[in-house]
């Protein structure tokens, strides 16, 4: 399997956002609605789109409550990302609205975005829907990097992204930029998910981590976002002008 490429989608509500990343070649993108101010009108505009244009469109929920779990699988999203997953009861609450019986308890309402306007079969987009829904959990504390397995481990869950930020601060490492401890975690982490066949992945703009992510065998890569690309950018053009 190659590695995937994404990004996150942190503060910019434009609806047309997933062609233009199709179109540079990512493969997914992560909708921020735990730091993000995204309203549902936002998110269900650029899940459409994402849908349309064929891209993979991931939301980070605030937390694992039904409420916004139900709404983002029926607004389209192709899976869904829970922060600071700590234990296996954290994540299995999100496998448990997101996936449909048998696995889940996901409510049924066809008639939406994500069928497209069009409900299939019902028992057949079910089950189709339970296995191209994707949930991750986003280990970012020593405890979640200790429940690792048992995380992994829960019927439904396809796989994590590791956050070494808030991991850095959860560890004492923070403002090391290739520390020890973040290094020892990709490589045991990933180790653990690719004996399990789950996908494993970062959220980070860190190269020593990227590149250590990339020798464990970790496939997909999260970095930056739209503001960092803006930003980025806009220098480059910047210094263009003046030099």
């Amino acid at each position: 399997m190659k590695r995937l490429s994404g990004m996150m989608l942190s503060e910019i509500p434009f609806s047309n956002m997933p062609v233009i990343l199709k179109k540079c070649g990512f493969d997914f993108f992560i909708i921020d609605n735990e730091h993000g101010g995204f309203n549902y009108g936002d998110i269900s505009k650029i899940l459409m789109t994402a849908k349309l244009c064929k891209i993979e469109a991931f939301v980070r929920l605030a937390d694992n409550s039904r409420r916004d779990i139900i709404k983002f699988m029926d607004m389209g999203a192709c899976g869904l990302l829970l922060p600071m997953t700590n234990n296996a009861d954290d994540i299995q609450q999100v496998t448990k609205f997101a996936k449909y019986a048998p696995i889940g308890k996901r409510g049924i309402s066809t008639m939406r975005a994500h069928t497209l306007y069009d409900p299939p079969f019902l028992l057949d987009y079910m089950k189709q829907a339970n296995q191209n829904t994707k949930v991750f959990a986003q280990i970012e504390t020593k405890q979640g990097v200790d429940n690792i397995l048992e995380i992994l481990q829960i019927d439904g869950v396809d796989g994590f992204f590791l956050g070494p930020n808030d991991l850095s601060c959860d560890l004492g490492c923070l403002g090391n930029s290739n520390a020890q401890e973040i290094i020892d975690t990709i490589e045991k982490t990933a180790m653990i998910a690719n004996k399990l066949n789950k996908l494993s992945g970062i959220i980070t703009s860190n190269e020593n981590y990227l590149n250590k992510a990339k020798q464990a065998n970790m496939k997909m890569f999260c970095v930056g976002s739209e503001l960092s690309m803006l930003k980025n950018a806009g220098t480059k053009t910047v210094r263009l002008i003046q030099e």
